[in-house]
């Protein structure tokens, strides 16, 4: 039996099912572009190829011994900032789900503690997501599984959560100061 929506204000109860659903969009996108990226297509070996074709017409021979170290840390900075940047889509979709769950039973999610559980499950979720797809990539010919790949995603995934709270207490800090 749920209590009345009179108990509760109206704040309280505006987050419907739709925006819960809505928040996990991103998570679904984020999912179809990791599944494309894990493709022959997008293996080191034809990454290369297209380093080298733009070193060519931007550099020409200067330092064309270098493609091969620039692709693969570009490689790593892409699985560094593209995972963190799932996590923070995690993120969000963990906080709107949990946030709405919460709402309806009164209570705030506004607490450093629970904004850190959100950041844990949104690691959590990247950290699977990331092993799934190395898993994935060793049956994909043209591709390697690594978990050192594993543990660079989700380090990227922890340090953009890291940056989001900082940056998120830095401002609630400003804003109290301001009062």
């Amino acid at each position: 039996m749920s209590a009345s929506p009179a108990l509760y204000p109206a704040s309280r109860l505006a987050t419907p099912h739709r925006s819960v659903h809505s928040a996990w969009i991103p998570v679904l996108l984020s999912l179809v572009f990791v599944r494309f990226t894990s493709t022959s297509f997008m293996g080191g070996g034809h990454t290369q190829v297209w380093l080298q074709d733009v070193w060519r017409v931007v550099l020409g021979s200067w330092h064309w011994d270098l493609t091969g170290p620039v692709n693969e840390i570009g490689r790593k900075v892409g699985h560094f900032l593209g995972y963190g940047t799932i996590g923070l889509i995690f993120r969000n979709a963990w906080h709107t789900s949990i946030r709405a769950g919460i709402m309806r039973i009164g209570e705030s999610l506004a607490t450093i503690q629970g904004m850190v559980s959100v950041s844990a499950l949104s690691v959590l979720a990247t950290f699977i997501v990331a092993s799934l797809d190395e898993l994935h990539q060793r049956y994909v010919p043209g591709r390697v599984s690594s978990f050192h790949d594993v543990m660079v995603d989700t380090a990227g995934a922890i340090f953009l959560n890291a940056v989001f709270l900082t940056v998120r207490a830095a401002r609630r800090r400003n804003a109290l100061k301001a009062r």
